[in-house]
């Protein structure tokens, strides 16, 4: 391998194509046939080139940076997100920089102006708050990606799972199997599209099925925490009441909360599923192992990673003249915390 240090400009000259057409063929772009791809990329390997980053940030006047903003880092339905994205980004030469808001979107905010500040590249957002995010989305000079939220005036480009599709095929499946008293926890009802949009599909299907919606047993603006889900057990258990009047299933926003919501049942002899059903939203790792086998709809974090990744690597070389919007189908899995409701 050559340690020559050629420019992209070289690089051209030698293959006898322009020089965009050379980025565009290493950074996966449209506006290259295949043959002239496939000849550029076997000829930059074969010479050792690799874009100096540097030199692109100083001529573009942004930095090689890109900002990942997560709600908690510690959920490992972002983790997988924030890894995925990070691995795809840095082959191109992009360096992730992830920051937490914890769902604060003062913090949320302050991120997005470091960001600017610094003449980053780019900004994807996985936490943004619906309510407070339309005020300062549009004046940003900066490519901006939402991943997983939508905003009620964004116009820009996303990749969102179809949330409401989500809640509808949860609910759905509870319903088949006999359920007619279904509570729902919400996460962050107000602030997340997310939240919402699958509260809403829930609605829905409860409509379609002229089943009643039961209020006192829909907890909203929860936070998506794995002890947050024990305490909203704790509430809904602990209370004094006919065990008739009780769902016989639950929809829960994320499978961190079913986590907790398990967890509490198991420590007070509430059988999972005999007693109560249960399907989630996610499907993490945790979901699958053989004493957990949770129920949930999958959002394809895999997919989302890679369609984020490769959206805001064309913003930031070939921007689409119309934005670029993702829906992702979600898949529900069916595992072992739901079955037929059995009249008591």
């Amino acid at each position: 391998m050559s340690e020559k240090p050629y420019t992209i400009s070289q690089v051209a000259k030698m293959l006898g194509v322009s020089p965009s057409t050379v980025s565009r063929a290493m950074n996966n772009a449209p506006g290259v046939s295949d043959s002239v791809r496939k000849q550029i990329l076997e000829f930059v390997d074969e010479i050792g080139y690799r874009p100096n980053t540097v030199a692109q940030s100083l001529s573009r006047g942004r930095s090689n940076m890109v900002a990942l903003i997560l709600g908690d880092i510690r959920n490992p339905f972002y983790a997988d997100l924030a890894f995925g994205i990070q691995k795809a980004l840095d082959t191109k030469g992009f360096i992730v920089t992830t920051f937490n808001s914890e769902y604060d979107y003062k913090k949320e905010k302050q991120f997005i102006q470091f960001a600017e500040q610094y003449n980053y590249s780019g900004i994807i957002l996985v936490t943004v708050n619906s309510e407070e995010a339309d005020k300062y989305l549009g004046h940003l000079d900066i490519p901006v990606l939402l991943v997983n939220r939508i905003t009620k005036h964004y116009n820009g480009p996303l990749i969102v799972t179809d949330n409401f599709q989500a809640g509808y095929i949860a609910a759905r499946h509870l319903i088949n199997l006999g359920h007619k008293r279904i509570g729902f926890l919400a996460g962050q009802n107000k602030s997340s599209s997310a939240s919402s949009q699958r509260f809403q599909g829930f609605q829905q299907a409860l409509n379609n099925y002229q089943l009643d919606y039961h209020a006192d047993y829909c907890l909203y603006d929860l936070d998506w925490r794995m002890n947050t889900g024990y305490q909203a057990a704790e509430s809904i258990f602990s209370t004094p009441r006919e065990t008739k009047q009780r769902p016989s299933a639950f929809l829960i926003a994320n499978d961190l909360l079913a986590l907790g919501f398990m967890n509490y049942c198991g420590e007070h002899g509430i059988r999972i599923p005999d007693d109560i059903s249960i399907v989630s939203f996610d499907d993490i790792a945790y979901s699958s192992l053989h004493q957990i086998q949770l129920t949930t709809v999958s959002q394809h974090v895999e997919t989302m990673s890679k369609e984020a990744a490769d959206l805001m690597l064309q913003l930031l070389t070939d921007p689409p003249k119309e934005p670029k919007r993702v829906i992702i189908e979600p898949t529900l899995i069916v595992r072992n915390t739901t079955q037929h409701y059995q009249e008591p």
